[in-house]
């Protein structure tokens, strides 16, 4: 099934370039703009500077585990293993976890803690940028949501 899913979503790369264009900007850049919400939240909102070193705490500790899985347990990436339309060059790495969507999720899931709206914006962003990791040819469904529940998961149990 995981293929299957894979293979559906991925067929749609390259047959509009508006759409591969805003998947790549998703998968490459929405990261700048989580590290730019975080940055104007800690410099406007003195209140919220906990917020973004818990953020940053959590950031730290998905991509130590993200490391330390993927050295672990390996698994090629779609485009090694099968047909696949592949719109970014990614390395030739483990996608057992999606590093991007690892965290945007758990930077996600701290913002909606503290501010619903924001938080689901976020979540949107989140969505979009797992779904792109597989437009891309980059993961495999499974490792997007895998990522997504790992990264939101960790960040839960360091707000504790």
């Amino acid at each position: 099934m995981d293929h299957k899913l894979f293979d559906f979503i991925n067929s749609f790369a390259g047959k509009n370039h508006q759409i591969d264009r805003m998947m790549v900007f998703a998968s490459n850049k929405f990261r700048f703009i989580y590290a730019i919400i975080l940055f104007v939240v800690f410099i406007f909102n003195h209140r919220r500077k906990k917020l973004v070193l818990q953020c940053l705490l959590s950031l730290a500790m998905n991509n130590i585990l993200n490391g330390v899985v993927n050295h672990l347990k390996y698994r090629p990436r779609p485009f090694i293993t099968r047909k696949a339309t592949v719109l970014l060059p990614s390395k030739l790495d483990s996608t057992y976890l999606s590093k991007h969507t690892l965290l945007t999720f758990s930077v996600s899931t701290l913002v909606y803690k503290e501010n619903r709206y924001l938080g689901l914006i976020m979540y949107v962003m989140s969505i979009l940028t797992g779904i792109s990791r597989i437009w891309v040819g980059a993961h495999y469904p499974s490792d997007i949501f895998r990522s997504s529940i790992i990264g939101s998961a960790i960040t839960l149990l360091l707000k504790r």
